[in-house]
């Protein structure tokens, strides 16, 4: 379409991580380099987001699945509860901080993100 991309703010960014800004557009484009590097050998990735969940990117499908405490902050206990039983498959988009990354693969098989 036609949006307008902006630029990454690394002093945002280096704030909310409490680092410098040279450390963190070091490490933002350090991770961007590994990434694209890994998927454009056809390597499965999975990107872990502390405290969010878990991005997964597998051949063309790309899934995100979520820990569940986020998405009940995100909702209220009661309202994702209403969701998850009105609309089953949303449980797909949930995963347990403690579940091997590698099992949420169809291979097994998989970069992790960080390291």
């Amino acid at each position: 379409g036609n949006k307008e991309l902006e630029p990454l703010k690394y002093s945002k960014v280096a704030t909310a991580a409490a680092v410098s800004r040279q450390k963190a557009e070091s490490c933002i484009q350090g991770t961007t380099s590994l990434l694209s590097h890994c998927l454009g050998k056809g390597e499965n990735v999975a990107l872990v987001l502390k405290s969010v969940g878990v991005l997964l990117i597998e051949g063309t499908k790309v899934q995100m699945k979520f820990y569940h405490n986020v998405l009940e902050r995100l909702s209220g206990k009661e309202n994702l509860e209403k969701v998850v039983f009105k609309v089953p498959q949303l449980l797909d988009m949930m995963v347990s901080p403690v579940v091997p990354v590698a099992s949420l693969t169809v291979s097994g098989r998989l970069v992790i993100f960080p390291k």
